[in-house]
C-alpha cells in the first residue's frame, strides 16, 4: 500500500483564530477527491464556533478557501466527474455549488438555494457519472430533487410528481440518494414513517412510476448504482449493527438478509458514500481507532489504517481505488487500495 501526502496539517488551519484559541479545526465534516487526486475538497468547522465552516480546495499545491455563506455547516461534498465543479450540502437545507471553469471568477462563484441556517440538515448530494445531473434531498420536507448541473433547472421533483395523490399513496425520501451513470434513474431511501418495508425506491427520471426494493435495512446511510445500473449497493444500520446489501434490480430477493459489517460502532445518521470499483462495491467507515474500507457484498475489509484522531473524515475516489483521509493532526493523505487481483 502506498501513501501520498496531499496536504499538511497547517493547510487546514483557520487563518484568523480568536485570541488564545487554537487555529486547528474543530472537526473535518466532509471530504471529496477527484479520481486523479488533482483536486481535494475538505470541509472544516472552527474550534471556537462550530457553525463557522470553510471548504478548502487543495489543487496543484495551493489551498483555496471557499467560505460557506450564512455560517452554514457543510455536511457533504461531491465533485463533478471531471472535477470542474463542487457541490456541497450544508445545514439549513442549502446547496452550495462552485464552478471552477467560470471565466474571471474561477474559485468564488457559489450558488445557494434552500431554507434558513437554522433549518434541518440535508444529508447527501449525488451526481451522475456523466456530470450532467445531481440529486439532493430535503430533510425537512423529505423531498428529493434532481437538477441539471449546467442550468440548475429542476428536472425531477418527487413532491411535485406525487402531488394530488391520496396521503397514503405518496412517496417521500429519507435523505440518501443516488443516480445511475447517465442520470436517467434515481434511487432514494423511503421515509420510514411512510413505509415499514425497509426499502429503497428506484424511479425513472421524469416519471411517476417507481419500484420499491426490500433491503432489510431500516436506516439507510448510503446508496450507489453499479456502473451498468443493474445493481444497487446499500449500507446502513439496524439496532446494534452496521449492515449492507447489494440489490439485484432485475431479480431482487423477496426477503433479503443483509451482511453485518463488524464496525466498532453501528452507523446511524452518518453520511456514507459507497463507490463501485468494477464489480465490487466499497465504502469507507471511520471508527474510533481505524478507518476501514469494507466490501459491501462480502463484509470483508479491503483496507484498514489507523485513524489519526477523532475529528477526521474519509472518502474513496470515484474509481474506488484510493482512500483519502483528512485530519487536523496529519493533514490530508491518500492510501491506495490493494489490487483486486492481489
Amino acid at each position: 500500500m502506498s501513501v501520498r501526502q496531499l496536504g499538511a496539517p497547517e493547510d487546514l488551519e483557520t487563518l484568523r483564530p480568536l485570541p488564545a484559541r487554537s487555529p486547528a479545526p474543530e472537526r473535518i465534516t466532509a471530504i471529496a477527491a477527484t479520481a486523479d487526486l488533482s483536486r481535494v475538497a475538505i470541509a472544516t468547522t472552527a474550534p471556537w464556533f462550530r457553525e463557522f465552516s470553510e471548504v478548502l480546495l487543495l489543487a496543484e499545491g495551493t489551498v483555496v478557501r471557499l467560505s460557506a455563506p450564512g455560517r452554514r455547516r457543510v455536511l457533504d461534498l461531491v465533485f463533478d466527474p471531471d472535477g470542474s465543479a463542487l457541490t456541497a450540502m450544508a445545514s439549513g437545507n442549502s446547496i452550495l455549488r462552485w464552478s471552477f471553469d467560470a471565466p474571471g471568477e474561477p474559485w468564488t462563484r457559489a450558488m445557494t438555494w434552500g431554507g434558513g441556517a437554522d433549518g434541518p440538515d440535508l444529508a447527501q448530494a449525488a451526481g451522475s457519472a456523466d456530470g450532467r445531473f445531481f440529486a439532493t434531498s430535503n430533510a425537512f420536507s423529505q423531498n428529493v430533487v434532481v437538477r441539471d448541473a449546467a442550468t440548475r433547472h429542476v428536472v425531477h421533483d418527487i413532491e411535485d410528481i406525487f402531488k394530488g395523490l391520496a396521503y397514503e399513496d405518496r412517496i417521500q425520501g429519507e435523505g440518501t440518494v443516488a443516480l445511475n451513470a447517465d442520470g436517467s434513474r434515481l434511487a432514494f431511501s423511503r421515509a420510514r414513517r411512510w413505509s415499514s418495508k425497509e426499502g429503497v425506491v428506484v424511479q425513472e427520471i421524469g416519471s411517476r412510476a417507481c419500484t420499491e426494493y426490500r433491503t432489510g435495512i431500516p436506516w439507510v446511510n448510503g446508496l450507489a448504482f453499479s456502473p451498468d445500473g443493474a445493481a444497487l449497493a446499500v449500507v446502513g444500520a439496524r439496532p446494534d449493527e452496521t449492515v449492507a446489501t447489494v440489490v439485484d434490480l432485475n431479480d431482487p430477493a423477496d426477503e433479503p438478509e443483509p451482511v453485518v459489517l463488524p464496525t466498532d460502532d453501528r452507523v446511524d445518521r452518518i453520511n456514507l458514500r459507497p463507490v463501485w470499483c468494477g464489480t465490487e462495491p466499497f465504502v469507507p467507515i471511520v471508527d474510533p481507532r481505524r478507518v476501514t474500507v469494507w466490501n459491501l457484498a462480502t463484509a470483508s475489509a479491503r483496507l484498514s489504517v489507523d485513524a489519526p484522531g477523532l475529528r477526521i473524515a474519509a472518502a474513496l475516489t470515484p474509481d474506488g481505488r484510493t482512500l483519502v483521509i483528512a485530519s487536523p493532526d496529519d493533514g490530508v493523505r491518500a492510501h491506495s487500495l490493494p489490487s483486486l487481483t492481489s
